[in-house]
């Protein structure tokens, strides 16, 4: 949509727009064909998918998918992967006891070098490529670079979270020496950026949070956690990186360590996990917010009046200091009329 980069640029610098941004991502044929006007296949969706972001929306971020043939395949180590239309499905790592865990965890951890070898060099400029092939194909959308971070969700989405609860329990300074490689890495990847990376913006964190709160105590995440991201929203900073920081769930218990860490907007605030976007506003008003429209149920069975006013809603709520969108991705049970709703919503609702 024409305006797009700079009104979300305003966002980002804390100016007021010229209305809010619609940010998101894609995974909705009823919608992609309503902005392409194809009916979208897997043979045309490389071309498909990229068209409809630019009428549709003004921001997206990383994993812009095309759809798939439904599939299984076994991978090298033995674990299922499940191919579905719109998503993948990656059977856990099972290991036969926790101290064969432990064991593979120390190997990693010796054999780790800080170095930046070539085959990080060889690796960064296929991402940077990557991140240029993405917005060359969005156009005039702005595209939140996926952005490493501490990467604990890293850690427990190999296992799984209940085995992963048993380790941490049982071995807490393998997850500790885990995290601290996985950061330094991060600082690494970001301090070796090319001069002309061109990222404006990142989206990263981790999957920290039930609908009840954190999975794990405030206080571990205040002695484990916090100074670790701060020193990655440090040096995105230092490279003139703004850090879009995303979880599910319900963060209000950490919620002041995560912006004392650095961070410069938060995704996806789900409302049905607790998470308002006004309460957020008024603690931190120099906080830029994502998402905020629920799509576990408000999207796919509310009726369109019902999108409409929980958009104006969250726009007077966050005084202009929101990106709108779904509360994590809009999926295929969305109704189209729903989304031309709150897209709707969003460009009639005035902020100047």
């Amino acid at each position: 949509m024409q305006g797009s980069l700079e009104r979300v640029r305003a966002v980002l610098r804390g100016d007021m727009p010229d209305r809010a941004p619609l940010y998101e991502l894609l995974r909705n044929d009823a919608v992609i064909r309503h902005f392409t006007g194809q009916t979208l296949t897997v043979e045309n969706a490389r071309e498909v998918v990229y068209r409809a972001y630019e009428p549709a929306v003004d921001a997206t971020r990383p994993l812009v998918r095309l759809p798939e043939e439904e599939r299984t395949i076994t991978l090298e180590d033995g674990r299922q992967q499940r191919y579905f239309r719109w998503t993948i499905w990656t059977e856990d790592r099972a290991y036969p006891d926790a101290e064969a865990y432990v064991a593979a965890k120390r190997r990693e951890i010796d054999a780790y070098d800080s170095a930046w070898t070539p085959a990080r060099r060889e690796a960064m400029a296929r991402t940077m490529a990557h991140i240029a092939d993405e917005r060359a194909r969005l156009g005039e959308v702005f595209y939140f670079s996926s952005g490493p971070a501490v990467g604990l969700q890293g850690i427990y989405g190999e296992v799984g979270l209940e085995a992963f609860s048993y380790y941490l329990a049982d071995y807490p300074e393998i997850i500790d020496r885990l995290l601290e490689i996985h950061t330094v890495a991060t600082v690494s990847w970001i301090e070796h950026l090319p001069a002309d990376h061109g990222i404006e913006a990142v989206f990263c964190g981790d999957d920290i949070a039930y609908n009840r709160g954190p999975f794990l105590s405030p206080r571990w995440f205040a002695e484990h956690y916090f100074e670790r991201l701060s020193r990655v929203t440090a040096a995105y900073h230092a490279r003139g990186i703004r850090v879009l920081f995303h979880s599910d769930g319900n963060l209000n218990p950490i919620l002041d360590g995560l912006v004392e860490a650095g961070i410069d907007g938060l995704n996806p605030i789900e409302v049905l996990a607790g998470m308002d976007v006004g309460d957020i506003h008024r603690r931190f008003p120099r906080l830029f917010l994502a998402g905020a429209i629920d799509v576990s149920q408000l999207l796919p069975l509310g009726t369109p009046d019902q999108v409409r006013d929980a958009v104006r809603r969250a726009l007077e709520a966050a005084e202009g200091r929101l990106m709108v969108g779904s509360s994590t991705e809009l999926h295929n049970e969305v109704p189209l009329e729903n989304y031309q709703a709150l897209r709707e919503a969003v460009l009639e609702f005035p902020l100047r």
